[in-house]
């Protein structure tokens, strides 16, 4: 929960004045191309648990730089929604407040909704407090994905967990689990998203402000999104340009994944003939199946590496609304999961957690 500039927690009840308490401060940071940015807080007590807020906001230009103030420029603070707040399993994953450090900073959010700092470019996320369920010497895991990750956690299908099933289970297997699931995502940024914009568009604004808190390694669910990018172009020429501009983006991007030397874990996203927008089913098949073989073909390339592999897409694939004889897993457009499918995606990201030593 959020809490405003007159220290007060926001309960189930209402607002309950916070106990004054000395603060204690610190400082996290984040890398993208080029630049580290930097979040100083400060973290007090309350009758919910420590709070954190603001104090400072930096950046420097790398390699060398010294740090400069970056308190004017616009940054987003979020925090995750409790369980019993979310709406459907389209809402936003979390809340935010977006400005400079004079219109956020007065801010201070309970850390165990996972206060974290969107920086301006976008590149990165400077997180204050991930990873804070289970015990200290667990393994870390992240786990990233797009809406079906991001439905796990809908209120029709977990009320208990602040991250949903996956972190119930991952705890329950002995490790402290990050998820952060959204819809729309992709794994590579449409080519005119700038700024904050471009954060809203993929993932790794996350899992390199991740990497600063030295997770055991990721679980990674996208691609969907991507192939409906490529499939809603209107014809197979633009359709065919979108799709090398993906998978040659995709190839940086996981470089810089393996260059980390995190072990990685991808989740294929359905491919079978599915509903995206208007986007012709055929088209949309077509894109993902391409996307998933490039991630097969990433995983299995070296048996030494840290890319491995849990393929959803096969395991669903007889599943759909138009299969025979099977338990369907997903609603009418073939590409959002019923509660059948969303207990099938939470065992395969669990499984897949374990695959990180």
């Amino acid at each position: 929960m959020a809490i405003g500039t007159s220290a007060a927690v926001l309960a189930a009840g209402g607002l309950v004045n916070a106990p004054p308490a000395v603060a204690e401060t610190g400082t996290q940071t984040c890398e993208g191309p080029g630049v580290s940015w930097r979040v100083d807080y400060e973290i007090t007590s309350s009758g919910y648990g420590p709070v954190a807020h603001a104090t400072g906001l930096q950046r420097r230009t790398l390699p060398g730089g010294s740090w400069t103030d970056a308190s004017t420029q616009t940054w987003q603070l979020r925090w995750d929604h409790p369980p019993n707040a979310w709406d459907n399993p389209f809402a936003g994953p979390f809340q935010q407040q977006q400005g400079d450090l004079a219109a956020i900073g007065g801010t201070p959010v309970v850390t165990y909704l996972s206060p974290r700092f969107v920086a301006p470019d976008g590149a990165c996320t400077v997180y204050l407090a991930p990873f804070a369920n289970g015990s200290a010497g667990d393994p870390k895991i992240a786990v990233l994905g797009n809406s079906l990750t991001q439905s796990l956690n809908d209120s029709s299908y977990n009320q208990q967990h602040l991250q949903g099933y996956v972190q119930g289970n991952l705890t329950a297997a002995g490790m402290r689990a990050e998820v952060e699931g959204h819809g729309g995502r992709r794994w590579v940024a449409d080519p005119g998203a700038t700024g904050l914009a471009k954060a809203d568009n993929y993932l790794l604004d996350e899992y390199r402000g991740l990497l600063r808190h030295d997770p055991q390694g990721y679980v990674i669910e996208l691609g969907p999104n991507d192939a409906g990018w490529i499939a809603l172009a209107g014809t197979q020429a633009d359709r065919q340009a979108r799709l090398d501009a993906t998978i040659t983006g995709l190839r940086t991007i996981l470089d810089e994944l393996r260059s980390s030397g995190k072990c990685v874990v991808f989740v294929t996203g359905p491919d079978n003939l599915a509903t995206y927008w208007t986007a012709d089913p055929w088209h949309y098949a077509w894109a993902a199946q391409s996307i998933n073989q490039e991630l097969r073909a990433q995983a299995s390339a070296s048996a030494t590496d840290d890319f491995k592999l849990r393929d959803f897409a096969q395991l669903s694939a007889n599943h759909h609304t138009y299969s025979q004889g099977q338990d369907v897993w997903f609603t009418s457009d073939d590409l959002h999961l019923n509660g059948l499918g969303k207990l099938h995606l939470t065992s395969e990201i669990t499984q897949a957690a374990a695959q990180c030593p």
